[in-house]
């Protein structure tokens, strides 16, 4: 046959089709190999024999390749290697010779992996394969001559892999037949292969003659009858060369130029060698074999592919197919050879063990679509003045480690006097998302819990559940283990040094939601992408046809064929309602306190001497026989104000043009107890075409109502909503993980509250915030919308963030002259519940204010925040944010008030949107004229005025997207992972869970009365436990 159709045969057979469910086929591929590979090495105590040397590596002076930081000409490493045979305990038989490497002198771990066999392909390329060579090779199958004739690729890597009778492990030429990504210095990725050949380059020996690679599968476990040399006699030769002195290697590396998107997958195929002429051999370290291995430490020692250097890699393989699915094949080979290892040393190793019984969770799904690995894990307890060595878990006989799985597993080792950490390690490339973990010793019973819920990629070391704070730590290993976090965390959450949002609070640096760090992504981004939800919902409710439609109504009503669209879901009873009562003055007075944006409203001190309102215009709507300055004084006159809006740019597109008023609006308290505007003036500065308008001016009424609507849109939007419970929470949340290990009680109360706060807001400002975003498609200040947040946020104040001091400021807490003010009621039984909640839980570890001032590392977190979370930019008012803690009031309210905040404040505000703004004439996010200068206003100037098709269809879509909840919420109240393991934490949060649970019962029962619009949205039961959308 000739080589170039052999070489085009080779290349067809192994055109494998993709595979929907290439992953689980892969994983039971792996499953079926573990199993094999045990009951092979139990029939046959194959993988066991093999000889171990140590000794240095040096990379090369001068390297022809491209460095990188571990491959640096003249870097030195100690390293252990190991020779051995591929499938049977016998030299004498034909069989392919095996080297492994380890750049480090210890038994598992260390920067560099690789392992190697004779030929320079292999007669397998992935893994069924791998399986189908497994199964032809079997002494007892009588299939290898089958599976040689089946391919020609099949034949050549048994010509390739088998050696007869070489005189030496030192004479061969090994090639690790995987290939590596390899990115050095220069920042290109390239493929590349290693070999290693004798550092003297002296010939190979037991290459096949002639006649053995015409009955190369006569070969296979088949050792001659008058066959004299020993089975060891490989094994015995490398220790008396070894004695004589030292056993010099050479390791090479070949590099392909990689281009993705042309090149041939065979690049990747183990059954494919690169040409020589394109691809030189390059040496890359002299390797030198100085001392044997004791048969024990030799057996002992692991090698696993997924320890290699930062620039090197894999490509993940996508099914069991793939080309690179040989990884797997070679790690689970690894495993299970290493398990027979560990059983051929048992009873070598001390007598003297304690049985652990560790018991893992894989998180449930609802974290990520996979959180579950088939990678192999091992568990180091690490002591006061001891550790175990690895402990690998897992069986071979099934997949541990899946999703929502509860495994257990007993480990023997020696005793560890008083068990400080565990350190969990990952080996493979699996996602694997990891609950709790607990260590039981047998011996005493003695139960540790050690919290992670977080995804180990690499390795892992935690700590005990207990919550300590850091001068009460005893132990110097505690210490530096979380001031290591610490240091890891500043490397990982990094701050924006993007210019442009100069002005904003602090975030975190991010080039888009991937690109966060694991444990704070969503699980599922594409459904908490704003602008795929803001497209989707266009889609599915038939909302598209409306976008270019800039054109009006010719009547309120007809708004409703939007809405209506979305059927009778939750709230739509709300909506239809609002589509009869929107133009009340009751009602408009009601939404004030309980509808999207209830924290505006403010009481009246004195009038503004800007609002040209007079006792003469008001006295008629006065209801208790009092002139205004005397409703004022009593506490029944309220105002809102949106001069914030002063100097914004509107949108104006031409035909989408939108339109804002920089209104004030005076509300009054009828002595029947309800809220009613009375005063309203469009713009703030006085004058003969800005009147006041009053409940006489008929539709100019109606019309001034609407304008004031659009203008508290913007403020509800932009600041109430964005800014104060995203952006702002964004500010304490990044340093709350750079500053505080996870030991640290004030890190496990407020991390179940902004794990999510970092992605929600990546997604915003890659989807609401840019030129042509979402705000810009709907807000009357869309384009100005970076100007008006940098504005809103000069003018913070912390004291904002404490709901009952807000409410003082406001004037508003007096309950019997402002009755009915739902938000304000049902937010002080939840505030009241979460204070006593953080005040029990934080005294149980701070004993008095001198503790807080001592702990530095809750300093250094609001210190962090002060200097950079909300930082005080030049222009901006002071935040009132402190630079550190003097009493343990300032701490415990301060945590009380981020909780609050992230819970309630922000259901407030998000998830009564869809109910208001579904109906656009009932709050328009934008108004289609400019605000009227006369009041000879007639319906249709009041209609035209209303938000375009376009604007009304973008503002219920963008909505839809936002003011929902997701699949799998997590309440307030509710802690599924359990960062606190403490019995007296524990109890704590029952307690406050039974406090919402009667808080709940109290809300339902005031709403029973309610006739309309019961108000839901502060329900404990409704209240996210952190904001995620």
């Amino acid at each position: 046959m000739g080589e170039e159709v052999f070489e085009a045969k080779k290349i067809s057979q192994f055109q494998f089709p993709s595979r929907r469910f290439g992953k689980a086929a892969l994983a039971l591929d792996m499953g079926k190999l573990k199993l094999g590979l045990l009951t092979k090495s139990k029939r046959t105590g194959t993988f066991v024999t093999s000889v171990g040397a140590s000794g240095e590596a040096r990379i090369v002076e001068d390297p022809q390749f491209p460095e990188d930081s571990f491959f640096q000409s003249g870097q030195t490493y100690k390293v252990r290697m190991r020779h051995g045979n591929f499938m049977s305990t016998d030299d004498a038989i034909a069989d392919g010779r095996t080297m492994a490497i380890k750049f480090d002198d210890v038994d598992k771990g260390g920067p560099f992996d690789i392992t190697l066999n004779t030929g320079r392909v292999a007669p397998f390329c992935n893994s069924p394969s791998f399986i189908a060579f497994g199964k032809a090779t079997n002494p007892n199958s009588k299939k290898a001559e089958k599976f040689a004739y089946e391919s020609p690729a099949n034949y050549q890597g048994l010509v390739e892999l088998l050696r007869r009778f070489p005189e030496s492990y030192s004479d061969q030429r090994y090639y690790a037949q995987v290939t590596y990504t390899y990115t050095p210095n220069d920042g290109k990725k390239r493929l590349a292969r290693f070999r290693v050949i004798p550092g003297d380059l002296r010939p190979e020996t037991g290459l096949l003659n002639e006649e053995d690679q015409e009955q190369v599968w006569d070969l296979i476990a088949s050792r001659p009858s008058d066959e004299q040399r020993s089975p060891s006699y490989l094994q015995d030769e490398y220790r008396q060369r070894l004695s004589d002195g030292m056993v010099g290697y050479t390791l090479q590396i070949q590099l392909h130029e990689w281009d993705p998107d042309n090149d041939p997958d065979f690049y990747f195929s183990a059954m494919h060698y690169w040409d020589q002429s394109l691809h030189p051999w390059m040496d890359l370290a002299y390797v030198t074999a100085t001392a044997l291995l004791d048969d024990i430490d030799a057996q002992k020692t692991s090698f696993d592919l997924h320890n290699h250097p930062a620039s090197l890699g894999f490509v993940k393989a996508k099914n069991q197919y793939d080309y690179n699915s040989v990884i797997h094949v070679r790690n689970a080979v690894n495993s299970a050879n290493q398990r027979t290892r560990r059983r051929s040393t048992k009873g070598k190793a001390p007598v003297n063990t304690v049985t652990y019984m560790i018991s893992i969770s894989t998180s449930e799904k609802a974290v990520s679509a996979a959180t579950g690995t088939d990678d192999e894990i091992c568990v180091t307890i690490i002591g006061k003045k001891s550790r175990s060595p690895a402990l690998p878990l897992g069986s071979p006989f099934y997949n541990d480690f899946e999703s929502g799985d509860t495994h257990v597993y007993k480990v023997d080792t020696q005793p560890i006097e008083e068990v400080l950490m565990l350190e969990i390690e990952r080996k493979g490339e699996d996602d694997w998302h990891v609950g709790m973990i607990k260590l039981v010793n047998t011996e005493n019973q003695a139960e540790l819990d050690f919290p992670c819920y977080r995804w180990v990629s690499n390795k892992v070391t935690l700590r005990t559940g207990a919550a300590v704070l850091a001068f009460n730590e005893v132990h110097k290993e505690l210490r530096q283990h979380r001031q290591k976090e610490i240091k890891d965390r500043h490397a990982i959450y990094k701050w924006n040094t993007k210019k442009l949002y100069d002005g904003f609070p602090g975030f975190i640096q991010e080039d888009g939601h991937d690109t966060l760090p694991r444990d704070i992504q969503f699980s599922d981004t594409s459904g908490r992408d704003f602008l795929e939800s803001f497209l989707a919902a266009q889609t599915q409710y038939g909302l598209a046809e409306f976008i270019e439609d800039f054109e009006t109504w010719d009547r309120p009503g007809k708004y409703v064929e939007l809405y209506e669209r979305f059927g009778e879901g939750e709230g739509m009873t709300i909506v239809n309602q609002l589509t009869e009562s929107w133009k009340d003055d009751e009602e408009f007075g009601r939404q004030f306190l309980n509808a999207v944006n209830p924290a505006q409203i403010q009481r009246c001190a004195a009038l503004p001497e800007n609002f040209a309102v007079t006792n003469e215009l008001m006295e008629k709507f006065m209801t208790r026989g009092k002139t205004l300055e005397e409703e004022i004084e009593d506490g029944y006159v309220y105002i809102v104000s949106y001069e914030s809006l002063e100097g914004i740019p509107r949108m104006n597109k031409g035909e989408d043009a939108r339109y804002v008023a920089e209104p004030v609006c005076l509300l009054y308290v009828r002595a029947s107890g309800v809220i009613v505007p009375i005063a309203i003036q469009l713009y703030q500065t006085p004058g003969e075409t800005n009147p006041v308008w009053t409940p006489d001016d008929g539709w100019g009424w109606v019309l001034a109502k609407l304008h004031v609507k659009a203008a508290d849109t913007q403020m509800h939007q932009m600041y109430s909503h964005l800014l104060k419970t995203h952006f702002i929470m964004e500010g304490f949340a990044v340093p709350v993980m750079r500053q505080l290990p996870s030991v640290h009680p004030v890190y496990k109360l407020l991390l179940p509250h902004i794990r999510h706060t970092m992605a929600i807001n990546t997604i915003a400002r890659h989807t609401l915030l840019p030129d042509g975003g979402i705000i810009e498609q709907t807000l009357a200040i869309g384009g100005s919308q970076v100007q008006f947040l940098k504005k809103l946020f000069g003018n913070f104040r912390l004291s904002e963030y404490n709901f009952p001091e807000n409410l003082q400021h406001r004037g508003v807490h007096d309950t019997e002259k402002l009755s009915d003010y739902h938000y304000r009621d049902d937010g002080m039984l939840i505030w009241d519940a979460i204070s006593s909640f953080t005040q029990s839980i934080l005294s149980l570890y701070y004993h008095g204010d001198e503790e807080v001032r001592k702990d530095l590392e809750v300093q250094a977190w609001i210190n962090d925040v002060h200097d950079t979370g909300v930082k005080v930019w030049p222009d901006n008012q002071d935040h009132g944010i402190p630079s550190s803690f003097e009493t343990f009031q300032d701490l415990q309210q301060l945590v009380t008030s981020l909780i609050f905040n992230a819970t309630c404040q922000h259901a407030a505000v998000n998830f009564t949107q869809l109910h208001y703004y579904a109906f656009a004439p009932n709050y328009p996010s934008a108004m289609s004229a400019p605000p009227p200068t006369t009041k000879d206003v007639t319906f249709e100037d009041m209609v035209k005025s209303l938000p375009s098709k376009a604007t009304a269809a973008n503002m219920l879509t963008a909505m839809t997207a936002v003011a929902r909840f997701s699949e799998d919420e997590i309440w307030l109240g509710e802690y599924p992972e359990e960062h606190f393991t403490e019995e007296e934490p524990k109890k704590i949060i029952m307690e406050f869970r039974q406090e919402l649970n009667d808080i709940t019962s109290k809300i339902r029962k005031r709403n029973a009365a309610v006739k309309q619009f019961p108000y839901i949205y502060l329900l404990p039961e409704r209240v996210p436990n952190s904001i995620a959308i």
